[in-house]
C-alpha cells in the first residue's frame, strides 16, 4: 500500500493496521534505526549548529519551492529560535523537522507576516503531587495568511476571503450578515463600523471559482470549541496559569500565553480555522493539501516532525561551509489590518496541480527531487503582496 499524504506526518510504526510495516513494506523491527549516539565527552547538537550543516542546507534546497529561496528560509529559521529562546530547548531533530515541514509549504515563520508559527510547549506530568517538565515538544500553527499564500497557487481559484461577523454593543449595531445553501446560494457581509467592544457571532469563509463559488459558515461558539480543542491554546492556557501560580519566576510564560496565535491574533486564526473547513470544496496545490492535513493533525499533537529530518546528522561535525549569520534581519514592514479579498494569480507554479482526491499518490514535500534552485527574487515582500 503506498501511503496517501496523511500517512507522511505519522509515526512510521503506526501507519497502518495490522502488521507494522516501514515505507520500505519489510517489517518496522528489522529495520528501525538505532538512535544516534553521542560520543563521549561530547554535548548535543544545538538547533543552530544543525541549521548550519550542509546536509541540512542541502535538504532546504531540496524541499523549498522554487519560488523561494533556501538560505532567506534557513535565516528566517535562525531568527524564530532567536526571537523565542524556548525553542532552543526542544528536542533538536524534531524542531528541525518542523521547520523543514514548514519549508517545505514555503512558509516562514515566527515573522510579521503570519503565515506560520513554531510554538513552544511543555509536555508535563505530575510527581510526587506537583507538576514537572518531562520535555519541551514543538508545534507548527499555519496562519491564515499563510493559508491564503497556499489558496493562491491553485489555477482555478479567483479570489478567497475569510471573516468575523461581530454583533451589535451598545449603541453600535450589529454586522449585516446572511447566507443561504442549496439552489439560491449567497453569502452576504457587510461590516459597520469598529470591532472594539462588539461580540463576535459568526465566522465565515467564502471562494469565487472560475465555475461557481464555494462558502462555509459557523457559529463563533463553535469557532471557540475547535480552538479550545487545539494543542496550541491548550499548552498557552498551562504557561498562563503556571505564571499566575509563579508570578516572580515565570514573566516568560505570561508573554508566551500573551503572544500565541489564538490570543494575540484570534480574528485571523478563527478566519484560518474557517479556510480549512472549506478547502475540502476548493481545488487544492499539493502544498495546499498537505498543510490542511498537517495543521489538523497539529491541533492533536498527531505529528510526527521528526520524520521529516531523516538523513540529517546529529553529529555535526563541520559547518564551516555553510555559515548562517543568526543576528537578526531588520524587522518587516507590519502588516495592514485590513483585509480584502486576495485575487489569485493564475499559473502562480507550472509544477503544481489540483489535488481532487484525497487517495491521489503524490510524492510527499519532503521527498522532492533536488533540483536546481532558482536566482533569489528582486524583492522578498514581493512574494506576500496578496497576503
Amino acid at each position: 500500500m503506498v501511503p496517501g499524504p496523511r500517512d507522511r506526518f505519522l509515526p512510521r510504526t503506526r501507519r497502518h493496521r495490522g502488521v507494522n510495516h516501514t515505507m520500505a513494506g519489510t517489517p518496522a523491527t528489522a529495520q528501525r534505526r538505532p538512535p544516534l549516539a553521542q560520543p563521549t565527552g561530547q554535548e548535543p547538537p544545538r538547533i543552530q549548529d544543525l541549521l548550519q550543516s550542509p546536509k541540512t542546507v542541502q535538504r532546504f534546497q531540496q524541499l523549498v519551492p522554487r519560488h523561494l529561496n533556501p538560505e532567506r528560509m534557513l535565516r528566517v529559521m535562525a531568527q524564530a529560535v532567536y526571537k523565542t529562546p524556548k525553542l532552543a530547548e526542544c528536542e533538536p531533530m524534531t524542531l528541525l523537522g518542523s521547520m523543514m515541514a514548514c519549508a517545505s509549504f514555503g512558509l516562514e515563520p515566527n515573522t510579521p507576516l503570519g503565515h506560520a508559527y513554531l510554538i513552544p510547549f511543555e509536555k508535563r506530568r505530575m510527581q510526587a503531587g506537583q507538576w514537572v517538565t518531562e520535555r519541551v515538544d514543538v508545534n507548527l500553527i499555519i496562519g491564515y495568511r499563510g493559508f491564503i499564500d497556499l489558496a493562491r497557487r491553485s489555477g482555478n481559484l479567483v479570489s478567497i476571503h475569510a471573516d468575523v461577523v461581530y454583533g451589535a454593543y451598545g449603541d453600535m449595531p450589529a454586522d449585516e450578515f446572511s447566507f443561504e445553501y442549496g439552489s439560491n446560494m449567497h453569502l452576504r457581509h457587510v461590516p459597520i463600523g469598529d470591532n472594539q467592544g462588539r461580540p463576535p457571532i459568526w465566522a465565515y469563509a467564502h471562494a469565487s471559482l472560475k465555475d461557481g463559488q464555494a462558502f462555509e459558515a459557523l457559529p463563533y461558539a463553535r469557532v471557540l470549541r475547535i480552538r479550545d480543542n487545539s494543542q496550541g491554546f491548550q499548552a498557552a492556557l498551562a504557561a498562563k496559569q503556571e505564571a499566575e501560580r509563579n508570578p516572580n519566576k515565570s514573566g516568560w510564560k505570561m508573554r508566551s500565553f500573551e503572544s500565541s496565535p489564538w490570543v494575540a491574533h484570534e480574528h485571523e486564526m478563527a478566519a484560518k480555522t474557517m479556510i480549512r473547513r472549506l478547502s475540502k470544496a476548493l481545488p487544492m496545490s499539493i502544498e495546499f493539501a498537505n498543510a490542511v492535513q498537517l495543521d489538523a493533525m497539529s491541533d492533536t499533537g498527531g505529528v510526527n516532525y521528526a520524520s521529516f529530518s531523516d538523513g540529517v546528522d546529529m553529529r555535526v561535525a563541520d559547518v564551516s561551509t555553510a555559515a548562517i549569520d543568526h543576528q537578526p534581519e531588520e524587522p518587516m514592514e507590519p502588516l495592514n489590518g485590513e483585509r480584502e479579498e486576495v485575487p489569485v494569480e493564475t499559473g502562480h507554479d507550472p509544477e503544481t496541480g489540483e489535488v481532487r482526491e484525497p487517495a491521489r499518490k503524490e510524492p510527499a514535500p519532503a521527498a522532492k527531487a533536488s533540483r536546481k534552485q532558482a536566482p533569489p527574487p528582486a524583492d522578498d515582500d514581493e512574494l506576500f503582496s496578496a497576503t
